[in-house]
């Protein structure tokens, strides 16, 4: 149990960078074809790159739904989003079935949904007796933005539906697009939900018990082996949190709690200068202060799910000064303080 259900995942993937992996493209492939696209159209917007075994550009991923779209009619998002089957997430996909609960179940895909796509984040945030998933669309200035948004969430409750077996009633749903009364009326009918248009983010808002609904086939023994497969697909996917930022992930750990984190303390301790570590930093995409402020993010997230150390500790145990640094520093990192974020992860922990 090792992240809490609140943590917010975010991209730092560049544009250039941006893709999908092939399962994901392949059931928009198929759900085209469904429509009545035939291979010869779909090849022509891709290039056939969506049944290669390689992952797709999002460049492509969001032509293709484009295309499918402007064929098939303004409820293409939605019918998209309710194909979706387990092979459609890659190995998140079996991860989820692994899984005890719905709760545990999304965690994982708060965790690893970079393995899926670089399309946009997903987070949660508890409100009482209810609880938010909001979806950040990276893409929200595309054409197809709306389109995109509403594939997304019709795939969460699809996946949702097959993890535990019944419908979500009673919960409301979000977009910041607009679209035309016709399709506003069928997608409400569609999902069971409370729909409204032209929010101020995508998101879905459910009863707080709905994550407590068990997975009847879960096979929660394979979790632990599943998690460190995906961490390691993780970790091939994002090759810069490698060598030298992992060297300098340990150094930091380690003097955690010791007083102030210094580049020059890290430096020494890895035998180079100030000036060689910050170049090598530098070469790998990132600076010294980046990785200090992950460290301390993804430490900070631990203790406050898995003990029950007071916040202010925490804070101390991190090296700032006093609980207001380290709140306002939580704060910027995840989108709320320590202690909302412990609310949850303490009542469901991971």
């Amino acid at each position: 149990m090792s992240a809490p259900l609140l943590h917010q995942a975010t991209n730092t993937t560049t544009l250039s960078s941006a893709r999908v992996v092939a399962s994901y493209a392949h059931t928009l492939w198929d759900a085209a074809r469904a429509a009545g696209m035939n291979d010869a159209q779909l090849s022509a917007v891709t290039g056939r790159v969506a049944l290669d075994d390689g992952d797709v550009s999002v460049a492509s991923y969001l032509a293709l739904l484009q295309a499918a779209r402007e064929h098939s009619g303004p409820l293409f998002g939605w019918a998209l989003g309710q194909q979706v089957k387990p092979t459609t997430y890659g190995v998140n996909g079996i991860l989820l079935l692994a899984c005890a609960t719905l709760g545990d179940a999304l965690q994982q895909v708060l965790r690893f949904e970079s393995l899926v796509h670089d399309l946009g984040r997903s987070s949660f945030t508890p409100l009482g007796d209810a609880v938010a998933y909001a979806w950040r669309n990276d893409y929200a200035t595309h054409a197809m933005a709306g389109t995109l948004a509403e594939s997304v969430f019709a795939g969460i409750q699809t996946c949702a539906h097959w993890l535990v077996g019944r419908s979500l009633a009673d919960f409301d749903m979000e977009f910041m697009h607009h679209t035309d009364k016709v399709t506003a009326a069928r997608i409400a009918e569609l999902s069971g939900a409370r729909v409204r248009w032209g929010a101020a983010e995508n998101r879905v808002v459910f009863p707080a018990y709905v994550l407590d609904w068990p997975i009847p086939q879960a096979n929660t023994a394979l979790l632990p082996l599943l998690q460190q497969h995906a961490d390691a697909l993780l970790q091939a996917r994002h090759p810069r949190e490698a060598g030298v930022v992992v060297q300098v992930r340990q150094c930091i750990s380690a003097r955690l709690g010791q007083g102030a984190v210094r580049l020059t303390d890290v430096a020494s301790d890895l035998h180079l200068s100030s000036r060689t570590l910050q170049r090598r930093l530098l070469e790998a995409g990132v600076a010294f202060q980046t990785v200090l402020d992950r460290t301390r993010h993804e430490l900070a997230s631990h203790y406050l799910a898995n003990t029950a150390m007071p916040v202010a500790e925490v804070g101390y145990l991190l090296g700032f000064q006093d609980a207001p640094a380290f709140h306002h520093a939580f704060k910027s990192w995840q989108g709320q303080g320590p202690g909302q974020f412990r609310v949850l992860a303490v009542a469901k922990p991971f």
